[in-house]
């Protein structure tokens, strides 16, 4: 039993020493994730969708194309 209390809290000491995870972003997302970190905006003429990545002329940023799913 004390061995698994041990071997218990040494998993969670070294879990918790390796520090937060980073998330990798796509490619097409690290130049507006960069100039917005540097303090810059991120010019999209259409605007910006829920993920921050720039809109197409005519595109709805809401999900499913704007039109709801069936049965909600």
């Amino acid at each position: 039993m004390k061995y698994t209390l041990l071997a218990a809290s040494l998993l969670a000491m070294a879990l918790s020493a390796c520090g937060k995870p980073n998330q990798a972003l796509p490619e097409t997302e690290k130049a507006n994730y960069e100039k917005l970190m540097s303090g810059g905006q991120v010019e999209c003429p259409h605007g910006l969708d829920g993920n921050g990545n720039c809109l197409k002329e005519g595109a709805d940023p809401r999900p499913y194309g704007g039109s709801s799913k069936p049965g909600h």
